[in-house]
Parts: structure tokens; C-alpha cells; sequence
């Protein structure tokens, strides 16, 4: 459950002056509102670079391209 949910609307901190939404709108306009949006794409993003990162498929996805396109590898210092 995300944090913003329990802590309004769980724990009724200042519910309901303190929704994340207010007349009507379809993304949050309150600056709570946002801090959590903002913070939510930055959690997925984080997500995404560390998972990248341990199953090093940024590599795999790079050599595949390179052998689909006939692309020779790229040098490094240890093939020199």
C-alpha cells in the first residue's frame, strides 16, 4: 500500500483537508500531491537503473544489437 495512502487516508492526518486531489483534477495539485508523484517515478527509475545495473541486460541488449546489426565489437583496453 503506498505510504501517501496510509498516512491520509489511513491515518486520517488532516483528512480530509490533506487529499493529494482537489476539484476535480486528474493529477495530484496539491504540493504533497506532487512530492509523492515526483517521488514515485523516481522510485520506478531507481528501480529500473538498479536492475539494470545487477543483470547487466544494457550489455546483453547491446551486443545482441551490435551482432544483429554485423557490427563488430568494441575495443577495450584489454583487447588491444
Amino acid at each position: 500500500m503506498p505510504f501517501a495512502v496510509v498516512l491520509i487516508y489511513i491515518g486520517e492526518v488532516g483528512y480530509p483537508g490533506s487529499k493529494m486531489w482537489k476539484n476535480g483534477s486528474w493529477a495530484p495539485n496539491t504540493p504533497h500531491g506532487v512530492l509523492f508523484y515526483l517521488m514515485k517515478w523516481l522510485g520506478v527509475v531507481v528501480t529500473v537503473v538498479g536492475v539494470l545495473k545487477v543483470t547487466q541486460l544494457h550489455l546483453r541488449i547491446a551486443a545482441k544489437w551490435r551482432s544483429l546489426r554485423g557490427v563488430p565489437p568494441a575495443r577495450t583496453l584489454d583487447t588491444e
